[in-house]
């Protein structure tokens, strides 16, 4: 009976070994998604941030629904690329800004701005939706993404030159109508 219970202590001690080896890989794989679950809650905190910019910008031309339905007739568009300094103009007479051709130039550059503070690596362009049309206007706003693992360009960039290539950048394209 002796010679029974010590070759069972053995085997115990080896049981506790193989379950803390168990419970190691259970716990890292735990560690590991977790930490895709905190890079895709900033990915998608990014693109709530685009989102929220273009809807910005669409209740600036809804304020002004004449002054960016003149401009867009006029064939303006506006792109800024990744790094680029944004230039906001001036007004010609700072007591009476133009509401049809100064305003919606002076608002896309403070939105513009507002665009590269917020996203990494900014990029964005606006324009009509069909040249010289002011019917819609088409907004596209790049980000980097840090942590994109796809090894493609994404299709919503192929608007701005100066990111569409890259697969680490992201975008969002949105229509709306000034009118």
């Amino acid at each position: 009976m002796n010679t029974t219970s010590s070759r069972q202590r053995g085997i115990s001690l080896i049981e506790v070994l193989i379950s803390l080896i168990i419970a190691a890989f259970g716990l890292l794989g735990l560690a590991g998604m977790q930490t895709r679950s905190l890079s895709m809650q900033i990915d998608s905190e990014t693109r709530r941030v685009a989102a929220g910019l273009i809807d910005q910008l669409r209740e600036r031309v809804a304020a002004n629904q004449e002054g960016y339905t003149t401009a867009l007739n006029q064939g303006y568009t506006q792109t800024f690329a990744p790094g680029a300094a944004v230039l906001i103009p001036a007004c010609a007479n700072p007591d009476a800004c133009n509401a049809s051709t100064e305003v919606p130039r002076i608002q896309v550059g403070t939105w513009m701005l507002d665009v590269q503070r917020q996203l990494p690596g900014a990029a964005a362009v606006i324009g009509p939706t069909i040249a010289g049309n002011a019917n819609s206007m088409t907004v596209t706003v790049a980000w980097i993404e840090p942590n994109a693992t796809v090894i493609a360009a994404d299709a919503a960039c192929a608007r701005i030159d100066a990111v569409s290539a890259n697969p680490k950048y992201r975008c969002v394209t949105a229509a709306f109508y000034p009118g």
